[in-house]
């Protein structure tokens, strides 16, 4: 009988055995397994990310990336936490397609990518807000260990591989008063060394509707309070959509016009120095355009705090105006800037800096100059940010404290018991 017994048993178990090898084998609806996005078929994948090429700082940074694949198209998400700010996946002189969204404080970058980058080594810079520096750093796939976790979804048309890029002085957003005649900056694009057409549009948006605005001589006029854009758009057939179409990238400029005049800035003529019914023209620059990534790179070593301004002066014909001397211009900078503090710079074309004379003026800073274009607010001073060097010493002085907080109580111990022995 218990021989019986053992036997049945015997059989239980290597049933199981068998049962789990299989289900191991065949997956059994449980079991994940590696597998490439790059050698398998259309689907979402999550892929491990190698964060060796940082020092420091990776739990700043997604652990595992999503990688899409729709035929020979890829799209890979890779994302950084609240900490981390102005990512840059370098591209030669490229830029590489992307979208971007935000998710429980973090923010992702969708990028559009060959199979063959997707297998290569990821450069990026990236700044890091609590030790107001930028960083570089490496990022590699670990493709071979992905995992499927879905289907492929059709989200509509993604970025190309490859994007052109737009330059232009016009800042992201204007106040003109009603009435006056906006005059539409320039602006080329490129797409790596191919120097492309730029066109531009304008529209006015009353009630959630556009409606077309007519441009004459290079301008366009403000005849009613509200919000008026200029769309800037380049495109080129070099590198396509999913859907087939032209690459393609748009830069939007929306002008508020306000009844009595802009509140951005105002300026006093005091010299009689422009012709009657010239108007005042600002706006406000911030980060995506290339005058505030110059802006930003001419005051990282000035001030941590700063905001850029973009202003010019327009006759009553449109066209823009050169001061014959002096004229007072206010600004309304951040209102917690101490007034008492604030610094103003002119920045020229080229990025050459000139410090001006500044006053506080209520909520204004008030300033005199000969000239137009971008001026920078600021407050002087740059946060002392620890070198990389300075916590290896700090480490290493650590480590020789407790070294010999160590050696100090081993010494003591040592003659406490030989103190003992001799007694």
């Amino acid at each position: 009988m218990v021989k019986r017994r053992n036997i049945f048993v015997t059989v239980i178990a290597v049933v199981c055995m068998l049962m789990s090898l299989f289900a191991v084998l065949t997956g059994g609806g449980l079991t994940a397994y590696a597998e490439s996005p790059v050698s398998s078929s259309d689907g979402t994948y999550s892929v491990p990310v190698n964060l060796k090429g940082l020092a420091m700082g990776a739990e700043n940074f997604s652990s595992s990336a999503t990688v899409e694949k729709s035929g020979e198209n890829y799209y890979m998400t890779f994302g950084h936490s609240s900490s981390i700010s102005d990512m840059v996946l370098e591209s030669g002189n490229m830029q590489t397609g992307y979208t971007v969204r935000t998710a429980n404080g973090w923010t992702y970058y969708t990028y559009t990518m060959s199979a063959e980058r997707l297998q290569s080594s990821l450069s990026f810079s990236a700044y890091i807000n609590a030790m107001s520096r930028d960083v570089s750093f490496t990022i590699t796939l670990n493709l071979a260990n992905g995992t499927r976790t879905g289907d492929y979804v059709d989200v509509g048309e993604r970025p190309a591989e490859y994007v052109p890029v737009i330059q232009t002085t016009a800042g992201n957003s204007y106040e003109a008063s009603r009435g006056s005649v906006f005059p539409i900056p320039s602006a080329t694009a490129t797409l790596g060394s191919e120097n492309l057409d730029v066109s531009i549009s304008a529209y006015y948006m009353q009630g959630g509707e556009q409606t077309e605005v007519p441009i004459t001589n290079n301008s366009i006029m403000l005849d009613n309070v509200g919000e008026y854009h200029v769309v800037y758009r380049a495109e080129s057939s070099t590198y396509l959509t999913n859907l087939g179409n032209p690459t393609c990238t748009e830069y939007d400029v929306a002008i508020t016009s306000v009844a009595g005049g802009s509140t951005l800035a105002k300026f006093e003529d005091a010299n009689g120095v422009l012709a009657e019914g010239t108007s005042l023209l600002a706006s406000r620059i911030t980060s995506g355009s290339s005058v505030y990534t110059t802006a930003a790179d001419k005051m990282a070593s000035i001030a941590d705090n700063f905001e850029v301004f973009g202003v010019s002066l327009v006759g009553t014909d449109g066209t823009q105006v050169t001061p014959g001397g002096n004229i007072t211009l206010y600004l309304q900078a951040n209102m917690t800037y101490d007034r008492n503090e604030v610094a103003v710079y002119h920045m020229a074309e080229d990025g050459t800096l000139t410090e001006l004379s500044a006053d506080g003026y209520g909520r204004y800073v008030k300033f005199d100059s000969d000239k137009t274009g971008t001026f920078i607010v600021c407050i002087p001073g740059v946060a002392f940010v620890m070198p990389m060097w300075g916590y290896a010493v700090i480490i290493v002085a650590c480590i020789l404290v407790v070294a010999a907080a160590i050696t100090v109580t081993v010494v003591l111990v040592r003659r406490k018991k030989k103190s003992k022995e001799t007694q």
